[in-house]
């Protein structure tokens, strides 16, 4: 485990320490700075992060819980190896599920979702610019979570958020920054944009582009 990855500091105070251990490890997992099949130890990420084990043994659990790692007892805990043919059936299941409910909740979309995902959406390109991975996997998960919310299916949207949890970008620390990730983030204002134009087909379009580039960035990494 490298120093970058866990650092002391690293826990923001306005939530709780169980909530930004699994903020980071969330985002260190779907990046894929956490190699498959080794080893993490509990006390290590806790010593490295600068906070008691309790919140990262907890932070842990409750990842695993959404099979997003592994915790073997005594030991610590493993990121479960993802293959190639498993990550196009986790972003096939998002292309079903997904696409179509984002362009449904893009036309159902009010004026003040709009101005609070606008918001959202241009903080998320402020990260991907200044290379915060944390911060840009918290806001790029929190505006297709909330862009989804006005649903009001909150099973299915969990259902989605839960295999947007599953997908991987290999190698995204070293992409922020760059004209790929910026261009990437700012589809979420596209997206703000065609929804508040109510363009059904602007929206679709921007979607399913956004879920292909994705997939294509995952795969790279497999």
């Amino acid at each position: 485990m490298t120093e970058s990855m866990f650092k002391p500091g690293a826990i923001p105070k306005q939530v709780t320490l169980r909530e930004s251990a699994a903020r980071i490890l969330l985002a260190q997992i779907m990046s894929g700075e956490l190699n498959e099949g080794e080893i993490y130890s509990v006390a290590m990420v806790a010593t490295n992060l600068g906070i008691s084990p309790t919140p990262v043994r907890e932070a842990v659990l409750e990842l695993a819980d959404k099979g997003l790692l592994t915790v073997h007892k005594n030991r610590g805990f493993t990121i479960p190896v993802l293959t190639k043919p498993m990550m196009q059936e986790i972003h096939h299941i998002r292309f079903l599920l997904e696409a179509p409910s984002t362009v449904r909740a893009g036309m159902q979309l009010s004026d003040a979702d709009a101005a609070e995902l606008r918001d959202l959406a241009e903080m998320t390109v402020e990260a991907a610019k200044s290379g915060d991975l944390v911060n840009y996997v918290e806001l790029d998960r929190e505006f297709h979570g909330r862009f989804l919310s006005v649903l009001e299916m909150p099973l299915l949207v969990r259902l989605i958020m839960d295999y947007r949890d599953r997908a991987r970008l290999i190698g995204l620390r070293a992409r922020l920054g760059s004209d790929e990730i910026i261009e990437a983030a700012k589809e979420h204002i596209a997206l703000v944009d065609a929804a508040v134009a109510r363009d059904e087909a602007a929206l679709a379009r921007i979607i399913a582009n956004h879920l292909e580039m994705t997939l294509k960035r995952s795969l790279e990494g497999c």
